[in-house]
């Protein structure tokens, strides 16, 4: 078996790729790390520095020339991509800053069962399903991972 470690980014099919960076930066604050002008754009969360001319990235966005079919959402692919704020309160707080620039938010801010997950889903301007999540959970997420990883995490191993 493999031994994944991490989600290391998501790809994202888009046909404006300006518009999207545009979206991408000014209302979910990541960075460009670097372009592929006119084609691509790798952004990241802000983690790595600058100056590296590496484009060390978790959501690269990938200039593609039709959208998405009109039962996207019933053919197999990517359902959506999530991104965790640091509480609950940011969540409902996303809802409305969503709402202010016309962002279209298809659901929530509600709270999933099966995770006591706070959640809300929203659409980039190419109909890319988004979801902003944050746990309710007191102690997330130490409190519920498996004793090796809380370790490694801790640099104990």
């Amino acid at each position: 078996m493999i031994k994944l470690t991490d989600v290391a980014h998501v790809n994202l099919n888009v046909t404006d790729v300006k518009r999207s960076e545009k979206f991408y930066t000014e209302i979910l604050g990541f960075h460009v790390s670097g372009r592929a002008e006119g084609r691509i754009v790798w952004m990241n969360m802000g983690e790595f520095r600058d100056g590296d001319n590496l484009a060390f990235h978790d959501v690269a966005l990938y200039e593609v020339p039709h959208g998405l079919p009109e039962n996207a959402r019933k053919m197999a692919g990517l359902n959506h991509a999530a991104f965790r704020l640091r509480s609950a309160e940011e969540v409902d707080q996303a809802a409305e800053f969503l709402k202010s620039k016309d962002v279209k938010v298809l659901k929530g801010p509600l709270t999933h069962s099966e995770d006591m997950d706070r959640y809300l889903y929203f659409e980039d301007p190419d109909g890319n399903v988004l979801e902003l999540v944050a746990s309710t959970l007191p102690g997330y997420p130490e409190k519920y991972l498996r004793a090796a990883r809380s370790e490694k995490e801790a640099g104990r191993s």
